[in-house]
């Protein structure tokens, strides 16, 4: 099967997934995580033109945001991944393929994107229940920029922070605000950020009219296919996806 050419940001700027084959948990041991940025680290060294903004390494996945070239990026990424896999393959003992298939990248245009997406990467942990607060995961680079100094964190990265944020402690309460994207993961990571999202979109018709109980908003026949059609919008999903959503969410509050 021919693979589908990558978008091109205009931006250059990307944001990478790759992950298990078979959704394994490859990165399931501390020395597997830290061999993994050791490869990014090394990398980094041959690829000059090459930005890392910002990385979580997870059990089963890791995502990079990343600037540079698109040819580059996929002979970046390629070495990248084709290292780990020699490591964990020897370490464990066996054959074949590690991670499922080409590494997924997304286009990066504009600025709001950007840093919601570094929020999205450093609160992976968080959203797994793997931690309570993003700055106590180990194998992210937000404590890269708490610190403002990494190995693997481009300083454009920690430039951009200083000019974008007032202080540390506002990119810290940034981390705490609810996602306003849906962004590249794996599948159920996938549907969980598309729940928050719909929840929020509750919320808010709840808070419009001045509903005491989120039930409210669906127990409206006109309130609820118009909450319907804002997930189609706010999400781009079809109907089905959307009804999909609708009774999940309705599970929950009715």
């Amino acid at each position: 099967m021919a693979y589908m050419g990558r978008k091109t940001s205009s931006t250059s700027i990307y944001h990478v997934m790759a992950r298990g084959i078979n959704r394994e948990k490859i990165f399931k041991q501390e020395r597997e995580n830290r061999y993994f940025l050791k490869i990014l680290k090394q990398q980094l060294e041959k690829y000059e033109e090459i930005e890392i903004y910002a990385y979580c390494v997870m059990p089963t996945h890791m995502h990079i945001l990343i600037k540079s070239e698109i040819q580059i990026l996929s002979s970046f990424m390629a070495i990248v991944l084709a290292e780990y896999a020699e490591y964990y393959n020897y370490k464990h003992k066996r054959n074949g393929h590690v991670f499922q298939g080409r590494f997924k990248s997304e286009c990066v245009e504009n600025i709001s994107y950007f840093w919601s997406c570094v929020r999205y990467i450093h609160n992976n942990p968080v959203k797994s229940k793997i931690v309570e607060q993003a700055d106590k995961y180990e194998f992210s680079s937000i404590k890269a920029y708490l610190q403002q100094k990494s190995q693997i964190i481009h300083e454009n990265a920690l430039k951009m922070c200083e000019r974008d944020f007032s202080d540390i402690l506002e990119f810290q309460r940034f981390h705490l605000k609810n996602q306003q994207f849906v962004f590249m993961d794996i599948y159920p990571e996938l549907y969980l950020q598309e729940l928050d999202i719909a929840t929020q979109i509750l919320l808010e018709m709840k808070e419009e009219n001045k509903f005491e109980r989120l039930s409210e908003v669906l127990e409206n026949k006109y309130l609820r296919e118009k909450y319907l059609e804002k997930l189609r919008n706010t999400l781009q999903i079809s109907r089905r996806e959307s009804q999909k959503i609708y009774l999940d969410i309705k599970k929950k509050v009715l």
